[in-house]
């Protein structure tokens, strides 16, 4: 072991070396993850990548961390600490040969001695001028430019945070749907369309966008439209006017129709002649009445009837009209599932509807209006334009589209007058036109036929209309005015894209409302599924 002195100075001046390499480490840990994270948020703001800020941070702290503990777990042993001492201090390699004798066993004079010069050197000295813990100013200044760059990527708003959040907003939306599509499947009792309004929640939470939601929404209402049983409805009606009909003349006893066909088939052995007769007529007339609506419960109850004649069984007859009395109630319980399918999936799409025209912009488009003024006639006229004798007329006129748009006109006169709102009558023609003018509104179709797919009409109204009364006291001389010019309307069309789906969410209400007659139903599904391809 060295003396003493040697072994305080080589323990003081591990322990600050150790703190200047992880100083030193640590900062350049801190620049080069910042410089990496400045790189990726760099990225991330025009490309979206949600895990971009985590990263950054998370890269810093592992790297501070990783070079921590590597730093600790390998400090500088004794000789490398002499070497350092002997380097930074001036010690001419005494400390370091002192600290290789030390580890003789059987040393000589000479190397004792050369051992106590070292001692008696270390003894006087200090760390004065060894090292500072601060690292040096460029590596500092690097640190703190990747560090700064970093923040100033990191805080603002990025067109791709934007589109982040967007889509954060648009998958909360899905989710919620989903949601409630899964709720409404969990109270169908037909596990087939219980199962397909859960595909559909699946199938929503994938969805790209609302749009692409609105389009797979669409695809399971027309799926579950092809399920619909057109005579679910009749036999609905043919069950309920059959309880009905019995509860009012029955045939047994029961609140409805099969408790009291059951309670017939238990008498038949007590029933007499005079009760069977009354009961078969009673079937007989039920059965005249059912036989357009429920043909299949008519014809049981026919052969009920029959049965109770004398011609055929009653009793299995009995048993088939019940049969076909709970295969029409599976029919109507089944069809009213459906509906409520439909329905759920039908205000889904409505929802998510709502939700993309709350999250739309309104779009921009140049459109142009053109007015024409014109008036003519002898003696006293009235029209769309004003003038007096050969001279000039002046008008003016309105174009609307999504906007309004003015032109100016001018035109000359012939021999003759006109006027508008004029109660004295003058000699002679005149005419005026105006020429065309620009305004704001939708794309004319000449102009852009990629938006003459969707009529969509407008809101707008004309404008007003402007009169001006002219003094004729003098036939001859030159009168100028303006009038109103009534614009060529701009065809009102939007691209297809932008109205599709709500066209085909009110045809698919109006099918799920059965307002379509049924022989239109699969043409107006068939249209709007060869839309979407």
């Amino acid at each position: 072991m060295p003396p003493d002195s040697i072994g305080r100075l080589l323990h003081a001046a591990r322990r600050r070396l150790t703190t200047m390499t992880l100083v030193r480490r640590v900062v350049a840990a801190i620049g080069a993850t910042a410089a990496l994270g400045a790189l990726v948020l760099g990225v991330a703001r025009f490309v979206v990548m949600p895990w971009a800020e985590p990263f950054a941070i998370g890269a810093t702290m592992v790297a501070v961390v990783g070079v921590a503990l590597v730093t600790l777990l390998r400090r500088p042993g004794l000789l490398r600490t002499a070497l350092e001492v002997d380097q930074r201090l001036g010690g001419r390699d005494q400390v370091s040969t002192a600290v290789e004798l030390s580890s003789h066993s059987n040393r000589t004079v000479l190397e004792e001695r050369q051992i106590q010069r070292a001692a008696a050197w270390a003894e006087a000295r200090d760390l004065t001028g060894f090292g500072s813990l601060v690292p040096s100013r460029t590596l500092i200044w690097l640190t703190v430019v990747a560090v700064a760059a970093a923040f100033a990527l990191a805080i603002p708003t990025s067109s791709a945070d934007a589109r982040q959040a967007q889509r954060e907003e648009i998958q909360d939306i899905l989710d919620a749907t989903a949601q409630e599509l899964e709720a409404e499947a969990d109270q169908l009792d037909d596990e087939e369309l219980a199962e397909r309004l859960r595909e559909a929640a699946e199938e929503l939470r994938r969805a790209e966008d609302l749009d692409d939601a609105l389009n797979q929404l669409g695809d399971a209402r027309q799926e579950l439209a092809r399920l619909d049983d057109p005579e679910a409805l009749p036999l609905n009606t043919a069950l309920r006017g059959l309880d009905e009909r019995l509860r009012q003349d029955p045939i047994g006893e029961g609140d409805d129709a099969a408790s009291q066909l059951e309670d017939l088939r238990n008498r038949l052995e007590t029933l007499s002649d005079t009760e069977r007769a009354a009961a078969a007529d009673h079937l007989t007339e039920l059965a005249d009445e059912l036989g357009a609506s429920a043909p299949g419960i008519a014809d049981a109850l026919d052969d009920i009837a029959n049965g109770l004649n004398g011609v055929g069984d009653p009793a299995g007859a009995i048993d088939g009209a019940l049969q076909e009395i709970a295969d029409a109630g599976d029919r109507v319980a089944r069809a009213g599932d459906l509906s409520d399918a439909r329905g759920a999936v039908r205000d889904a799409q409505q929802g998510i509807a709502d939700a993309r025209d709350a999250q739309g912009q309104p779009g921009d488009g140049q459109g142009q209006g053109q007015g024409q003024g014109q008036g003519q006639g002898q003696g006293q006229g009235q029209g769309q334009g004003q003038g007096q004798g050969p001279g000039q007329g002046q008008g003016q006129g309105q174009g609307q589209g999504q906007g309004q748009g003015q032109g100016q006109g001018q035109g000359t006169g012939g021999p003759g007058s006109g006027g508008a709102d004029n109660p004295n009558p003058v000699d002679g023609a005149v005419g005026g036109s105006n020429n065309q003018g620009q305004g704001t509104g939708d794309n004319d179709v000449v102009r852009d036929p990629n938006r003459a797919t969707v009529f969509d009409p407008l809101d707008f109204e004309r404008g007003d209309e402007t009169r001006i009364d002219f003094n004729t006291a003098d036939p001859t001389g030159e009168v100028q005015g303006s009038t109103q010019g009534e614009g060529l309307q701009n065809l009102p069309l939007v691209p297809f894209t932008e109205r599709y789906a709500e066209y085909q969410l009110q045809a698919l209400d109006a099918l799920d409302r059965m307002s379509i007659p049924g022989s239109l139903q699969d043409i107006v599904r068939n249209y709007f599924t060869e839309l979407a391809q």
